[in-house]
């Protein structure tokens, strides 16, 4: 039986939609661009014939210009390919009709399903969601071209429509949602003005023919058996929870109680996470045995047996037992520094910027409901800066050549006389003549699941090792690559060790001429992304928190007392090394320190750990009175050391108040000094008789400035005595997740050290009961259990440890260290004949947790 591969069934889905691709312009949101970054379907679409793929949140009228297959013909087709609800993505679609008003037919291919729009909070589409919306689109688009047509006074005719400027049919129309009718407003058959959409009839032309179709298989595939969601998709922004008191952020679920809730709304992740997943296994031919843990993976699981049926059970396919978790039931391992290098290279590297769409949708939900309406995902397309390992004599390339194609493809765009455009390309045309001119800095690369090395994908392998063997892989693939290449390099190689130098050189040999660099472009990419997240300036960071998180581990298994001093240590470097660089004028710290809000992260670290090592004191935490106290006051101190963290969500507001505290603290500081200096024969008889009226002056602007240090000082309190009763919470999880017996007491056993899913599969695969965890019976389950069993035809509760194939999901997100885990349980357990495929709802690294944890998405 074959093995599961995400990433072809991704690739071969695409195929079974060739017919809409061929001879098209396809255009991708954010989300599917991610997708097929990622997955490298972007070749794909130039082998089905599309003339071009292009931005929906960037297109222009020139994308019909460009041609990939080289037809004379104007195009005809277009695809729009969403990961976006279609009132989301609504006013890209009707921007890109309005656009191309010569195409014939769009065809539209959106991730969420039919069901799944028509079940979603404030839709205002029905059960027959698809066909709704080809109806409203079609109105709204007479609409728009009727009243721009109206607006420039005259009737638009064939020959007008193909004269308009780019500025008519680019974004000017649409920087306002005045300009576009919601949704819900076509829907009730009137525009925001409220005149009927057919008056005052005008010739529109031949209208374009327009259908919607479900796609489901739009995901970010890390490896064939690891995926997460697109990071700028309708599912991943969706909300995880809401306010309420067992709520932590809207990006993390709940935290599980395992009792019944009192919220009754169900979150709207829920909902598109289950479509998904039901989805996801339809499309790879797979009948699921649902099993839960946690409170909103129990939703999910209870939401996909409803969605079941008696034409899915009945049918021969292949049985995938379906794990959700949630990802409060473990936050330690995703908030900690692990031992993984892709965990290290997603950290270290930047990330694409997000695009302008998400904001302003989520501003737009925002007016709607109170809270976050939706999440700010990191993007998952890690953009490797290969210039920066490179310099000018590595790089070979005829400046010349490159001046000369700059300068001919600026003569042409002149023709189309647009002049913010013009003016980039002359000065990337000077920047180019000029010998200062370095071609590699506009080498960007970036990461492919299906790049591969005589047949083992890159990524897949990165994933199972840990930092220093992924690196020293990495070193063998360059040298097999390069005695493929005939190349020799001279530098002194150590077994069992990669250097920075020797990735370095053997990265400038295969990028000497420019074949060499297409040919061997995805181990040179991830070569680049291994060299510099072991660069000094990123791994020094990573290494001391993992030393000071090791520290904090063996305080744990000691006394509250030393785990609250060390927490409290941690927290006064910081602040000190944030304020002595400020005072020494360096923006960046020193290598190896951290900052203010990394110590908050270790803070959390320490809670949890307090919470499951130490009983709840008197003060509803890990701590006693008095040790919390010092923990507080360390922490007000920083904060006023260190006012940039007023960006974090229980500081909203206090910004200029701390800078003007701190710029205030100086000059008294420079004040003192310089008073220090005088000498007492500087001053004159005569101003012996104004001291009187300058220090009353001085004394009543000491009182105000007193008075305003104390109202600071009294918020500060509020302010930290909040983020503390958020401590508790997030210390209360030992208790929540008791019914579990899964606790991640730290001792010197490896297994205590372990995540939460490396014990699950390592106590699945052992056939051990795991407690907590609930199977959902499916319609013939049911029918057995309700009905035959009463005669004896019962059927036996299936089992998770009986399945060949296990496909785990973590609603919350997942990192790198956590599939190592799982890899690792499994071999462990002498059952090669398991299958794994790991998913989640994103890719986490520590910097998201603390945003996700403090940050504008908590609820703290």
């Amino acid at each position: 039986m074959a093995l599961i591969d995400v990433t072809k069934s991704c690739l071969d889905s695409i195929r079974q939609i060739s017919e809409h691709i061929e001879g098209a312009i396809v255009y991708l949101d954010a989300g599917c661009t991610e997708s097929f970054q990622l997955m490298g379907a972007f070749p794909l679409f130039l082998d089905l014939g599309a003339r071009a793929v292009c931005s929906s949140e960037n297109m222009s009228a020139l994308d019909a210009v460009a041609d990939w297959n080289g037809s004379f013909e104007s195009a005809r087709k277009i695809v729009i390919m969403t990961s976006r609800l279609l009132s989301d993505a609504h006013r890209f679609i009707l921007r890109c009709l309005s656009m191309h008003k010569g195409g014939h037919c769009c065809t539209i291919f959106t991730s969420i399903s039919e069901v799944a729009h028509s079940t979603y909070p404030d839709s205002p589409l029905g059960p027959d969601a698809f066909h709704d919306y080809q109806s409203l689109l079609l109105q709204d688009y007479e609409e728009l071209i009727e009243n721009s047509d109206l607006k420039s006074g005259q009737l638009v005719d064939s020959n007008t429509k193909g004269n308009l400027t780019l500025e008519d049919e680019g974004w000017s129309r649409f920087t306002s949602n005045e300009d576009v009718p919601s949704l819900e407003a076509i829907s009730a058959g009137k525009n925001q003005n409220g005149d009927s959409p057919r008056q005052g009839m005008v010739d529109l032309g031949q209208k374009p023919i327009v259908s919607v179709h479900h796609f489901p298989m739009i995901l970010s595939p890390i490896s064939p058996r690891v995926f997460v969601l697109p990071s700028e998709g309708s599912i991943a922004e969706a909300c995880l929870s809401s306010e309420h008191e067992d709520s932590i952020s809207a990006g993390l679920p709940s935290l599980s109680t395992g009792l019944p809730s009192d919220v009754d709304e169900v979150p709207p992740a829920a909902t598109l996470t289950a479509h998904f997943l039901y989805h996801l296994a339809a499309k790879m031919d797979l009948k699921m045995e649902i099993f839960s843990l946690g409170d909103l993976s129990k939703t999910i699981g209870k939401i996909l047996t409803d969605m079941s049926s008696l034409y899915d059970v009945g049918r021969r396919k292949r049985t995938v037992g379906l794990l959700l978790i949630d990802r409060t039931l473990d936050l330690l391992t995703p908030c900690c520094h692990g031992d993984s290098l892709l965990d290290r290279i997603f950290s270290a590297l930047p990330r694409k910027e997000r695009t302008s769409s998400s904001a302003s949708i989520k501003c737009s939900q925002a007016q709607l409901k109170p809270g976050p309406s939706s999440l700010a995902r990191a993007s998952l397309e890690v953009q490797i800066p290969i210039g920066e390992v490179l310099t000018k004599e590595d790089f070979e390339i005829d400046d010349s050549c490159l001046s000369n194609g700059i300068e001919a493809f600026r003569c042409g765009w002149d023709s189309y006389n647009s002049a913010s455009e013009m003016v980039d390309l002359i000065s990337l045309s000077k920047k180019a003549s000029d010998e200062k001119f370095f071609p590699a800095e506009l080498l960007q690369g970036s990461l492919v699941s299906t790049e591969t090395f005589k047949g083992t994908p890159y990524l897949e392998a990165i994933l199972d090792r840990k930092t220093k063997d992924g690196a020293i892989l990495v070193k063998k693939w360059l040298q097999e690559t390069l005695r493929r290449e005939n190349m020799t390099i001279d530098v002194k190689t150590r077994p069992g060790f990669a250097s920075k130098l020797e990735l370095k050189t053997m990265i400038k040999a295969l990028t000497k001429s420019q074949s060499s660099l297409i040919r061997n472009r995805g181990i040179i990419q991830l070569a680049s992304a291994t060299l510099l997240a072991l660069d000094e300036s990123c791994s020094a960071r990573w290494d001391a928190f993992i030393s000071a998180e090791k520290i904090l581990s063996v305080n744990a298994g000691d006394t509250s007392q030393s785990l609250a001093a060390q927490i409290s240590d941690l927290i006064n470097k910081s602040a000190f090394a944030g304020s002595d660089g400020k005072k020494s004028g360096k923006k960046e710290l020193s290598q190896g320190l951290l900052s203010f809000e990394d110590a908050l992260l270790l803070t959390i670290t320490g809670y949890i750990l307090a919470g499951e090592n130490f009983p709840t004191s008197g003060s509803g935490g890990p701590f006693s009175w008095q040790e919390e106290h010092f923990l507080k006051e360390a922490i007000l101190d920083a904060i006023l050391e260190n006012p940039s963290v007023a960006r974090l969500k229980f500081l909203h507001g206090l910004t200029q108040e701390l800078e003007a505290n701190l710029n205030k603290t100086k000059s008294d500081v420079t004040k003192e000094t310089s008073t220090d200096e005088l000498n007492i024969d500087d001053f004159d008889d005569d101003q012996w008789g104004k001291w009187g009226d300058e220090d009353e002056d001085e004394e009543n602007d000491n009182k105000e400035q007193e008075y305003d240090d104390m109202q600071l000082k009294l918020e500060l309190r509020d302010r930290v005595d909040n983020l503390f009763k958020y401590l508790h919470k997030l210390s209360s999880l030992k208790s929540k997740k008791r019914p579990l017996g899964l606790e991640s007491n730290l001792s010197s056993d490896p297994y205590t050290n372990k995540g939460l899913l490396y014990k699950l599969l390592t106590k699945i695969s052992g056939k051990f009961d795991v407690p907590g965890l609930e199977y959902h019976s499916s319609t013939v389950g049911r029918l057995f259990k309700s009905g035959f069993g009463r005669f004896g035809l019962g059927q036996a509760k299936p089992s998770l440890a009986d399945q060949n194939l296990i496909l785990v999901f973590v609603v919350g997100g997942i990192n790198g260290v956590e599939v190592q885990e799982a890899q690792e349980a499994l071999s462990e357990s002498g059952r090669p004949d398991i299958e794994l495929v790991l998913g989640g709802t994103t890719f986490l690294t520590p910097d998201d947790m603390l945003d996700l944890l403090l940050g504008e998405s908590s609820y703290i």
